[in-house]
């Protein structure tokens, strides 16, 4: 069993790498490390460095290959407002070219990495798989596409499975980028002891989903039957951003800690936070990590980084 991770120089793609390895599975990672970083990558995987966004790239890859799951992306709607056609390139153009080469060269499964910013504006109220996708900014108008795309290929043969993920956070996150990842921004103001930059309303809300809850959900869809389907990954929980901002404090040990609003992200969700029933009726599946519990991890992992 051989199995394709893009992205896998980042937070996600670098914890299944991880968890296939640890269960003897060959695993090949391609990424153009813009956002991961190489040291994330596992010691016994086959790396290339590579932009998906070149023409041809799929000649690099194995054909021996079983399974792909998708995560290259560029992922921050901020940054494709500043970008758009970078974006596309991206998490279009590129997402097409490896479907190509996964039908041509019949793989087992393909899974891809959406995300909950599909939706748009939606009502405060949990969303299901089925609420109508109204993207609102070019990284979701991408994402929509893609899924577009492998429902095609699906009808072509091409096993495919689409994960939507909702806010996902934990051990292991890029605490560099501050364009990405709502929880690893507030962390990495907090770790740096300066106050909190907040985009937006603290009354804006979102679904927090734990590192290790996700790899799970990937690893259910690779192994699962299904030809084609859509889920939610995503806890069922409603949390503000003033209670997000108050439960990372608590982690750090602060009773209180300084933070300032500023104007959001263009187009930015002001709110979501999604049902999980479909994947845990088609896969078993459901989130085992609490948010004060993931984030009490996290706290924990950094304070031992900054030790080393």
């Amino acid at each position: 069993m051989h199995v394709l991770i893009t992205g896998g120089a980042g937070f996600i793609g670098s914890h299944l790498a991880f968890f296939y390895l640890n269960k003897k599975i060959s695993v090949t990672v391609v990424d153009n490390l813009s956002t991961g970083f190489e040291e994330n990558i596992p010691s016994g995987a086959h790396f290339i460095r590579q932009d998906i966004t070149e023409a041809g790239w799929t000649s690099l890859l194995s054909k021996d290959i079983d399974y792909v799951i998708h995560l290259a992306a560029q992922s921050s709607g901020e940054i494709s407002f500043e970008d758009p056609l970078y974006d596309v390139r991206t998490n279009t153009v590129g997402t097409l070219e490896l479907l190509k080469w996964s039908h041509e060269n019949r793989i087992k499964k393909f899974i891809f990495a959406s995300s909950m910013n599909v939706y748009g504006n939606v009502q405060d109220e949990l969303i299901v798989e089925e609420s109508l996708t109204n993207p609102t900014s070019f990284y979701a108008v991408g994402k929509v596409a893609s899924e577009n795309y492998i429902k095609i290929f699906s009808e072509l043969g091409l096993d495919s499975v689409v994960l939507r993920l909702f806010n996902v956070y934990g051990v292991g996150q890029n605490m560099e980028n501050m364009k990405q990842g709502m929880v690893s921004i507030y962390c990495a103001y907090v770790k740096k002891n300066e106050p909190v930059i907040v985009k937006g309303s603290e009354e804006r809300f979102r679904d927090f989903v734990y590192i290790d809850d996700v790899v799970d959900a990937f690893n259910l869809a690779l192994e699962s039957h299904l030809n084609f389907d859509i889920f939610n990954v995503c806890t069922g929980v409603r949390t503000t951003v003033k209670e997000v901002l108050d439960k990372i404090f608590k982690s750090f040990s602060y009773s209180e800690y300084p933070y300032e609003l500023q104007s959001g992200t263009p187009r930015d969700q002001f709110g979501i936070y999604g049902s999980y029933k479909k994947i845990n009726k088609a896969l078993g599946w459901s989130p085992k990590h609490d948010l004060k519990v993931g984030l009490d991890k996290m706290v924990t992992w950094l304070r031992d980084k900054n030790k080393k």
